[in-house]
């Protein structure tokens, strides 16, 4: 284990990453009271030694942003995605391209979506300490337990791929693992882009036209007020409160005041500009209210999705592998809602690929039969 806090130590390792053909990777990060993962700890083994870099004591990232995104080199992590939000908020690279494990063993008929303490014990037969899980991994100098657990969790991952891609291989699946990381990276990249949506927010869809706008200007007031002050969405106001605001439009701070579950501190902070905020809303021309959200499937509809689940689950149960893995709600919800009751059906994009056969032609067969039915 080599624990390194000096912009040399990393600039002369870094070149060696550059020309190994894999590397394990994952990080530590603190995301309790901020808006943005704090990023603590950064961990990486090459084959021959972990490595553990120091974010507080590193200044020049340059040589670490050129490994990430060295397309040459293969960065091994496990369920990446809070990773890579710390990865690119504080650095400014994502690592690509990339390999996920967890993704590689619910792929290679391994039981489901497993986490890397259960993949670790059911591959290699190794049993890792979770005991440092939630420890302050801003505090220095960390403790001997926290770094050996963080070098746990790149030791592994290495040797597990080696297995898992032998396995995918055999299973004649290795490709469909391939398209998958590489999407992975691009749904990051869109979630990024797109943002905290008022889509996202339960039972929007029973909002009137007025109320969906003022709940959309909700959602962006809040979303840039977190990242100015860096706080997390719920410590100034959680969704739920979002919906509650957009349904009684408070007209005065007394009025938003009656509302239960907002916090003092945000009441006294930013009643005022929540008022202003929908009252404004008032003068939006009603052509430039977002869309009304689609109502719950209704009943005879949600015959027809609980047949198109069932497909799922039979090829998911043939293959071994997880259902969401094959095909997830929104997107088959989407396929069904295109042409209901009486179609044309199509296969959505995320449902194309090797997904297209695997699954995407068997639903659109089980749609066009029941549209005939009908």
């Amino acid at each position: 284990m080599i624990y390194i806090d000096t912009n040399q130590a990393l600039a002369d390792v870094a070149k060696h990453w550059l020309t190994l053909e894999r590397i394990a990777l994952d990080s530590e990060f603190m995301r309790v009271d901020t808006f943005y993962p704090k990023l603590a700890l950064i961990q990486i083994n090459d084959g021959d030694n972990t490595y553990l870099i120091d974010p507080l004591a590193i200044t020049d990232w340059q040589p670490l942003q050129a490994v990430f995104t060295c397309q040459t080199v293969v960065k091994l992590l496990h369920s990446p995605s809070e990773d890579f939000d710390a990865f690119f908020h504080n650095l400014d690279v994502l690592p690509e391209p990339m390999m996920d494990t967890q993704l590689a063993a619910s792929m290679a008929s391994m039981g489901g979506i497993m986490g890397y303490q259960k993949l670790v014990k059911a591959l290699l037969d190794v049993d890792l300490e979770k005991g440092e899980t939630r420890s302050d991994w801003l505090k220095r100098p960390l403790s001997d337990k926290q770094l050996h657990y963080a070098a746990d969790d790149v030791e592994y991952l290495l040797s597990m791929m080696n297995t898992l891609e032998a396995r995918l291989k055999e299973q004649g699946r290795w490709q469909w693992f391939l398209a998958d990381c590489a999407q992975v990276l691009e749904d990051w990249r869109e979630t990024q882009k797109s943002g905290y949506s008022h889509e996202r927010i339960k039972k929007a869809w029973m909002l009137k036209g007025h109320q969906l706008n003022v709940l959309k200007q909700l959602v962006s007031w809040r979303e840039q007020r977190c990242k100015e002050v860096n706080i997390p969405r719920g410590h100034l106001i959680n969704d739920a409160l979002l919906m509650e605001l957009a349904m009684r439009l408070p007209q005065s701070t007394k009025q938003l005041s009656s509302i239960k579950g907002l916090r003092p501190a945000t009441l006294r902070k930013e009643g005022e500009q929540i008022v202003l905020l929908i009252q404004s809303c008032k003068d939006t021309p009603k052509e430039q209210w977002p869309e009304r959200m689609e109502r719950p499937l209704s009943q005879s509809a949600g015959e027809w999705f609980k047949k198109m689940r069932r497909k799922v689950d039979k090829i998911a149960e043939q293959l071994d592998v997880p259902p969401e893995l094959l095909a997830r709600k929104k997107p088959m919800e989407a396929m069904l809602r295109e042409g209901y009751p009486n179609g044309p059906f199509s296969i959505p994009q995320t449902l194309q690929g090797w997904r297209e056969e695997v699954v995407g032609t068997p639903l659109l067969n089980v749609l066009n039969q029941l549209s005939k039915q009908s």
